[in-house]
């Protein structure tokens, strides 16, 4: 099973974004190779958007959605506490969230962000 990151998810339901063509075909790579899931935490992003639910479901009707539970939280937690805090570039703690849920759950993770990747060793990260 893959995870795929919010912003697989934000470039593929916008045709006029810059990502959008790539993402497209990297989904449609993936899923021909394994499940995709999303996780809760992505749901809530793109909720953020102003989408229904009713609209926010039937784009996400072919993937797996998994829970988020205490131990990805502390995960991502130790990661982002660890992350350097002197970097230029504040990190978002949804990306540590994320990225803490693939490692606990052993998943590999598609993403077109590669900030704070070094953070999770331990997960395989795939790239459109």
């Amino acid at each position: 099973m893959i995870l795929v990151d919010t912003s697989v998810i934000a470039a593929w339901i916008d045709p006029d974004h810059r990502h959008h063509r790539e993402c497209e075909k990297a989904l449609l790579h993936w899923a021909d190779q394994d499940d995709l899931a999303i996780s809760a935490l992505t749901y809530a992003e793109l909720a953020a958007a102003r989408r229904s639910k009713e609209a926010l479901d039937e784009i996400l009707a072919g993937f797996i959605r998994i829970d988020f539970d205490f131990d990805a939280a502390f995960r991502a937690g130790q990661a982002f506490g660890r992350w350097n805090p002197g970097k230029r570039k504040k990190p978002v703690l949804p990306d540590f969230l994320i990225r803490g849920q693939a490692s606990v759950l052993g998943l590999r993770h598609l993403t077109n962000d590669r900030h704070q990747i070094q953070a999770f060793p331990e997960v395989d990260f795939l790239f459109p």
